[in-house]
């Protein structure tokens, strides 16, 4: 039998709530935000889409960043607690180590996350799993359903 596992955003405020996304903004870490087009001042045009930033350093409740891939783009910033810093997306995530109390056997056959823009290390991340009459999820799940009834 096939299991349909849920699904997490890898969205800052989706995983850690609107209240405390900002203490997961770290510096020399990389996040993916989707940016209207802009052209700087030096006139390189930023594409409307996604594109990679990288925290440079965080001060005075501001967050600093670069654009990796528009090495010419001076450095930007964006208050901590602004829909920018709340939207980013994590570049690469570690659930057992990003998500506090996180990460048993159980987790890992019941969650996956989107990979649309994150790399998921360390997670078997397939968004199905196959369980039997044997498994202990499926021993678990029946428990409480037949509880419920």
């Amino acid at each position: 039998m096939k299991f349909k596992k849920k699904c997490f955003s890898t969205q800052l405020s989706e995983l850690y709530g609107r209240d405390e996304y900002q203490s997961h903004i770290e510096v020399d870490r990389e996040y993916w935000y989707y940016f209207s087009s802009y052209t700087s001042p030096d006139g390189i045009v930023l594409k409307e889409g996604w594109h990679k930033i990288k925290i440079t350093y965080i001060r005075s409740g501001c967050v600093f960043y670069v654009l990796p891939d528009y090495p010419n783009v001076a450095e930007k910033f964006c208050p901590l607690n602004s829909f920018m810093a709340s939207a980013l997306c994590f570049a690469e995530i570690n659930p057992t180590k990003d998500l506090k109390n996180f990460g048993s056997d159980e987790d890992k056959k019941l969650y996956c996350f989107d990979t649309e823009h994150t790399i998921v290390e360390d997670w078997p991340n397939e968004k199905e799993i196959e369980i039997d009459e044997n498994d202990d999820i499926f021993l678990t799940a029946c428990i409480i359903l037949k509880e419920l009834n």
